[in-house]
C-alpha cells in the first residue's frame, strides 16, 4: 500500500553525482566524434593515393577510414569517378561500389 520508499539524502547525492560524470563523459565522447566536412587539398590527395590502390571502394570505407560524412565521401567519389581515376561498377538505392580504372582493365569491365 505505501509505495516505494523515499531515497535517502546520502543516496540522493550519490545518484546525482554518477549522473553528472555520465553528463561529463557523453560531451567528452561527442567532441571526439567531429565529422570533416570540408576536404582540404592535402586530404583529397591523401584519399587519391589510397584509393588506387584499393581493390573496392565505397563511399563507407572512404567516410570512416578519414572521417568525413558520408554525403562528403559519396560527392568525392563522383569528382573521382569525373576525373577518371574511378570505374563505377554498381550504383544502387543507397550507395555506390567503385573500383580505380586500371583494376577495371584487368577485369575487363573497362574495354581499352
Amino acid at each position: 500500500m505505501g509505495g516505494k520508499k523515499k531515497p535517502t539524502l546520502s543516496q540522493l547525492v550519490k545518484r546525482m553525482e554518477k549522473e553528472k560524470e555520465q553528463q561529463k563523459k557523453q560531451a567528452v565522447e561527442e567532441k571526439k566524434q567531429t565529422k570533416v566536412l570540408v576536404v582540404d587539398s592535402k586530404l583529397l590527395e591523401e584519399i587519391k593515393r589510397d584509393v588506387m590502390k584499393m581493390d573496392c571502394v565505397t563511399p563507407y570505407v572512404i567516410a570512416s577510414k578519414y572521417g568525413l560524412k558520408m554525403s562528403t565521401a559519396m560527392n568525392i567519389l563522383r569528382s573521382l569517378k569525373d576525373q577518371g581515376i574511378l570505374y563505377l561498377v554498381s550504383k544502387g538505392h543507397r550507395t555506390e561500389i567503385y573500383v580505380p580504372v586500371n583494376r577495371a582493365k584487368d577485369l575487363g569491365l573497362l574495354k581499352v
